[in-house]
């Protein structure tokens, strides 16, 4: 063998390799993002829930005898009330894990926005507590799920843009239904 056919095999050889070892990368990358995607499905999920569980408890306080709001506002340890702090408790843990997650650069606008929503809904729950009487009702009557829908909403946008450009389909992640 003529040196030039050596050198020719051997750069064909190192070439193979790069870009073996290069797509071997993109293949890790788009495996590890699409953990990241599924994770925040999990908070979506989570974040959803809790939302929802709060726009029934407000339906249904709304609906309510009179009789039926003075308990809430008086007593602090009925069921409503310890909901509102449940999901209070809750949703500060997520938007913490949110917030603190590491994630690649195109995943943060679906955090901070499931995080922003999670924040909001923490904290309008969490004015509930402690307080009885008018103050409670007060503190029920200033919660804004508006606000927490938007940034939900919007978080949500931002994962299924990146769900589709990873071809993570949210409902395989739960095998279909929904286990937290």
């Amino acid at each position: 063998m003529s040196q030039g056919l050596v050198i020719a095999i051997i750069v064909l050889v190192a070439v193979l390799v790069v870009a073996g070892l290069v797509a071997a990368g993109v293949l890790l990358w788009r495996r590890t993002v699409r953990r990241y995607i599924a994770t925040l499905i999990g908070k979506r999920a989570g974040v959803g829930a809790a939302l929802k569980t709060v726009e029934q408890l407000v339906a249904s306080l709304a609906q309510a005898s009179d009789e039926e709001l003075v308990d809430f506002a008086v007593d602090a340890s009925s069921e409503e009330r310890k909901m509102m702090e449940e999901v209070a408790e809750q949703m500060a843990i997520v938007a913490d894990e949110l917030a603190t997650m590491p994630l690649p650069k195109h995943l943060w606008d679906a955090a901070n926005a499931l995080a922003d929503a999670a924040t909001a809904l923490s904290r309008q729950t969490g004015a509930l507590s402690g307080k009885e009487g008018i103050e409670a009702l007060d503190a029920l009557a200033g919660v804004d799920l508006v606000k927490v829908r938007s940034h939900f909403d919007a978080g949500v946008a931002y994962l299924v843009e990146q769900s589709e450009r990873y071809d993570v389909d949210a409902t395989a992640v739960y095998g279909g239904g929904l286990y937290i």
